[in-house]
């Protein structure tokens, strides 16, 4: 008969081998460590195509994240890319492609506020953010886009990661380049 110790640990070990590659089981606070931490899963080129604009960017961030897994992030990306005449590999190949898109979806501000806010592609946007179960401000809006900070119950947290939904069905969860 096997020890609830050895159980334990068989369960443990059988959970962990369906995850996928990126997984980390804690929230970093840091918002470029979030996407770099996030690009390591094996389909996840929504988060590599940010990471060289991240690493440019000096000061606070916060990040338009699907709330998806990579595999449904890169379908997204993939339909949006289609779209535009574009194919998976030419993108993954043109690093001014890729700093498009990740322009288009980062703020340089540390946390969303309701207000009017610049991507740094310069676009603007329309912010109007609702306390959630009394947290201000975890809820945010902006056209077809609404999210929530996933760190905003972090002590200190370096900016702010923003898991997205589109408003309908048919909606993108992150704002077109």
């Amino acid at each position: 008969m096997r020890s609830p110790l050895s159980l334990g640990g068989l369960a443990l070990a059988l959970v962990l081998s369906g995850c996928e590659a990126g997984l980390d089981l804690r929230t970093p606070s840091d918002a470029r460590e979030y996407v770099r931490l996030c690009a390591l899963g094996r389909d996840d080129l929504y988060c590599e195509a940010m990471l060289p604009t991240l690493r440019a960017v000096p000061g606070p961030v916060s990040v338009i994240m699907p709330n998806t897994g990579d595999t449904e992030r890169l379908a997204l990306l993939t339909d949006l890319l289609v779209a535009k005449g574009l194919t998976v590999a030419a993108f993954r190949q043109d690093p001014a492609l890729q700093a498009a898109f990740a322009r288009a979806n980062i703020f340089p501000v540390g946390r969303l506020t309701t207000g009017i806010h610049r991507t740094l592609d310069g676009q603007e946007h329309r912010v109007v953010c609702e306390p959630q179960d009394g947290v201000p401000d975890e809820v945010c809006q902006t056209g077809a886009l609404r999210g929530w900070d996933k760190q905003h119950y972090l002590k200190d947290p370096v900016g702010s990661v923003y898991s997205t939904v589109g408003r309908t069905a048919g909606d993108l969860p992150f704002f077109p380049f």
